[in-house]
């Protein structure tokens, strides 16, 4: 048959031959002059010029048609082209040197601070150091959580009933509790491992328009380190607010590379520590852009997170990217803190302003941010504890440490004796990342007596490190963010979590953590544990976390 966008430029021409508009001299300069129309007309049609002409066209034309032929040429009504989006030239980042050594060297000196301050603080929460500022003690801790969470208005129900969480009073009562003040009509998906929370953050970045708000623990001198730091330096010289938060200790080992970088190109980095606090760590991963995104979970800038290096070893964790009013909120946060740490400190950095003016991209999810700095208030802990306390049907904890105060254990098995199904994911011994490893046999004496009690416990054997730290309850409610169930967090780790009441999403986390139930196996008694941990394991168990014993 013959082509109907070539047939369309065909009947145009034809009529021209057959009444010998083409006599005469005048015929080359009609030529060239139906030619440039053709192409006018093709271009604004989105059309090609020529195509193949069908085999009984292409040689000589007589003026006769077979009935097929007379009907292939008839006029067909014009539709205007699809609209074709212009796509805006987005800038790119120069390539990693090929001299940058990767995987990112070890910092000896780096190590030993972290260690120094971890080690302190253990001594400390030991009372082994007599002039040391007195913290609460675990069980004050536990104590003062559970007031919070369990409610005289809205006691926790049986399983079976309505979830809490669809009963507005509890939802406000959640909120006093917290000070999670959740903002409706937002937007929110889970960003589930790190090549697709990477990809979001790269494109992200590349496409921002005014502001580029960014705290990590850490940037790796590695390829997503470099990267990272390429797009906010590239950004910066276009003239957008870009502001990057990094811990002051950590940084003393990764990153020094893409941070003085950074800092050469303009961009202030604040690397944060707090007086009086020697063993504290700034632990908030999260990512404003714009004003009319945020990111927020458990990754940093690195390729153990991203899985940009082949060749290094990848973990397995997991962000929330949300849209709307929440946003606005979590630039307050930021701005709060930057501003705080600037006045307090004299930097000659400049101020963040705590009204955002991005166009969100609203929907359904009610968001609230929820920051924690230790040791004074547990509002994190409040919010995850007090969540579990609202559950009739469900309770799904995926946490990448899970050493669990006192309070975490209780609220687990009163939800088992009230019916609720009680799942919970965390790293075995084969997968827990090497710094880890000293804290496995404390993990397993806190999860033993909740998998005896009937809560279901599953121990992750996929080739990566779990970092995940999110749960769910009863398909309707999310706590996402950088809180480990582990007692650092109680005492010395800052950090952020975004608590999220949507049907939606939350099936989308759902669905996450059953692929990981399917990378796990379930333990129910000690002899499913495998080899015992070593003996560094036993002995930080026995002398840095007897407190948890009770």
């Amino acid at each position: 048959m013959i082509k109907t966008k070539s047939v369309l430029i065909a009947s145009l021409i034809l009529p021209l031959i057959s009444s010998g508009s083409f006599a005469g001299g005048d015929y080359d300069s009609r030529l060239a002059e139906l030619q440039s129309g053709m192409e006018r007309t093709a271009a604004s049609l989105g059309l090609p010029v020529h195509e193949d002409w069908a085999a009984d066209l292409s040689g000589r034309f007589d003026g006769s048609l077979s009935g097929d032929q007379a009907a292939a040429l008839q006029p067909t009504p014009l539709r205007a082209p699809a609209a074709r989006p212009l796509v805006p030239e987005l800038p790119v980042i120069p390539p990693l040197p090929s001299d940058y050594p990767l995987p990112e060297p070890v910092s000896y000196a780096g190590t030993a601070v972290i260690a120094w301050h971890a080690l302190g603080a253990q001594l400390s929460d030991n009372g082994w150091i007599p002039w040391a500022d007195g913290a609460p003690t675990f069980d004050d801790v536990s104590k003062r959580v559970l007031d919070a969470s369990v409610s005289r208005s809205y006691p926790a129900r049986r399983a079976g009933q309505q979830s809490l969480f669809l009963d507005p009073g509890f939802v406000a009562e959640y909120e006093n509790a917290t000070g999670a003040r959740f903002a409706a009509g937002n937007s929110a998906r889970y960003l589930v491992n790190g090549p697709a929370s990477f990809a979001m953050r790269d494109r992200l970045m590349r496409e921002a328009k005014k502001s580029l708000l960014v705290s990590s623990w850490a940037f790796y001198d590695d390829i997503t380190g470099w990267e990272g730091a390429q797009y906010l330096i590239l950004k910066k010289r276009e003239g957008l607010e870009v502001k990057v938060i990094v811990d002051k200790k950590v940084a003393v080992g990764h990153g020094k590379r893409v941070l003085k970088l950074m800092e050469e190109a303009g961009i202030e980095v604040l690397r944060y520590d707090e007086a009086g606090r020697g063993n504290d760590i700034w632990h908030v991963k999260m990512m404003i852009v714009d004003d009319k995104y945020a990111i927020v979970g458990g990754m940093n800038f690195g390729d153990v997170y991203s899985h940009k290096d082949p060749n290094n070893v990848k973990w397995r964790d997991t962000d929330v990217i949300y849209s709307g009013p929440a946003v606005a909120e979590s630039r307050r946060l930021f701005a709060r803190v930057w501003n705080a740490k600037v006045r307090e400190s004299k930097l000659k950095f400049g101020l963040v302003s705590e009204n955002a003016s991005g166009a969100w991209e609203g929907g359904p999810a009610k968001i609230g941010v929820v920051m924690q700095n230790p040791p004074q208030n547990s509002p994190i802990l409040v919010s995850i504890v007090k969540a579990m306390y609202g559950a009739t049907e469900r309770i799904n904890i995926e946490n990448a440490y899970f050493v669990s105060l006192p309070v975490v254990s209780k609220a687990v098995l009163d939800a088992v004796a009230r019916g609720v199904e009680v799942n919970i994911i965390t790293n075995s011994k084969e997968s827990i990342d090497p710094e880890g490893k000293t804290i496995v046999d404390a993990m397993y004496k806190c999860l033993m007596p909740l998998a005896q009690a009937g809560a279901n416990i599953y121990l992750y054997q996929g080739d990566a490190t779990l970092h995940s730290k999110f749960m769910t309850v009863d398909g309707v409610f999310a706590n996402i963010g950088s809180y480990n169930l582990h007692p650092r967090g109680e005492r010395y780790d800052t950090e952020v979590n975004v608590a999220i009441v949507d049907p939606v999403s939350t099936a989308q986390l759902d669905e996450a953590f059953a692929n990981d139930v399917a990378m796990s196996r379930r333990v129910t008694s000690p002899d499913q544990l495998g080899e015992k941990p070593g003996w560094l394991s036993s002995f930080v168990s026995e002398y840095f976390y007897a407190q948890l014993k009770k």
